[in-house]
């Protein structure tokens, strides 16, 4: 099964390179052939980004049982395997709305996946373009744990919409983001001040179009444990108050970035269709232990990284079948 991306052949091997300038170039020709963008930021910013998470929780900006469950595996310091390091590298890419098809009961369902969900392959393509244009010139490379969202702001990567995504000039909402240390220190700091996109100041149709009102009028950052993407993506019954026409995605929620004018001309960019069988529906439905599942099944779910939600996948996957009747969310 394609997913997305694949891991691309990337002929470097022979380049040794003796100027920062010349790395920089290399990288954006290799990312550009994946419509992909960076930016880089000391690595003295971690402490920045601490801070500013920190004063979140502080000052009671985010519930402070959110922000442990949330935000409690962020990791303000570069792994064992990157020495001495020096630059952090974000990196947005354009991803697509996937859609799933099935039968239940011999009817025929679609549920999609919002853009940014399935990632493995991604991660590992981004982390091999680092990997074959740095560690050839002696430098280190390895995945950095920290708040994407804010990191992409914060580096000029992108801007926050009223709804706290993340929009990315050519790409929306709809942008994976990767971030990685090194300890190769790039010429430039594009640490920047935040923003927040000048199409959102008199446009409200994110906080009109969101089924549980958590787009606040007063901050950029939305009440995220009332976001139907929180209860989507957690253990635990939906609280009654979510209606049932609310439930629009398999995980995550699409509502807001669906009525995003920023996002209009990304909506047409799907996934080639992922069928499941019946039977293979089932097997979720009736909570059967990932352990038991066939191996078809458990391929389709790693392809698609929807094994690390196997646990909700028969909750959400029920709330949707109930909903079918309700109007398509397209």
């Amino acid at each position: 099964m394609q997913i997305l991306l694949k891991k691309q052949h990337i002929s470097l091997s022979d380049i040794k390179v003796a100027t920062i300038e010349t790395i920089t170039e290399i990288l954006q020709l290799e990312f550009k052939k994946l419509h992909a963008k960076f930016r880089t930021v000391k690595i003295i910013r971690l402490k920045d980004l601490q801070v500013e998470l920190n004063t979140w929780r502080n000052d009671g900006v985010i519930p402070k049982k959110f922000f442990e469950q949330n935000y409690g595996q962020f990791l303000f310091y570069p792994p064992d395997t990157v020495q001495n390091a020096r630059s952090i590298v974000i990196i947005g890419i354009l991803q697509k709305i996937i859609c799933v098809e099935f039968f239940y009961k011999g009817k025929p369902y679609q549920v999609v996946i919002p853009p940014t969900y399935v990632y493995s392959d991604v991660r590992a393509t981004c982390q091999g373009i680092l990997s074959n244009v740095l560690r050839k010139n002696g430098f280190s490379v390895d995945r950095a744990i920290l708040p994407m969202k804010l990191l992409a702001v914060r580096s000029g990567l992108g801007k926050y919409g009223k709804n706290n995504l993340c929009y990315v000039d050519g790409m929306g909402s709809f942008t994976r983001l990767e971030g990685f240390y090194t300890n190769y220190e790039f010429p430039k700091d594009d640490w920047c001040e935040k923003e927040i996109m000048v199409q959102c100041k008199n446009c409200s149709l994110c906080q009109k179009a969101c089924p549980t009102q958590c787009i606040p009028d007063d901050r950029i950052l939305i009440h995220a444990d009332h976001c139907l993407t929180y209860f989507n993506e957690n253990e635990g019954n939906f609280p009654t108050w979510v209606t049932r026409q609310s439930h629009n995605a398999l995980v995550g929620c699409l509502y807001c970035q669906i009525v995003c004018p920023q996002n209009k001309k990304y909506l047409k960019f799907y996934q080639n269709k992922i069928n499941f069988t019946e039977e293979e529906i089932l097997f979720i439905l009736r909570k059967t232990p990932k352990e038991h599942i066939p191996q078809t099944l458990a391929k389709k779910l790693i392809d698609l990284d929807l094994d690390e939600y196997y646990s909700l996948l028969e909750r959400n996957l029920s709330v949707l079948i109930q909903s079918n009747d309700s109007p398509p969310l397209f």
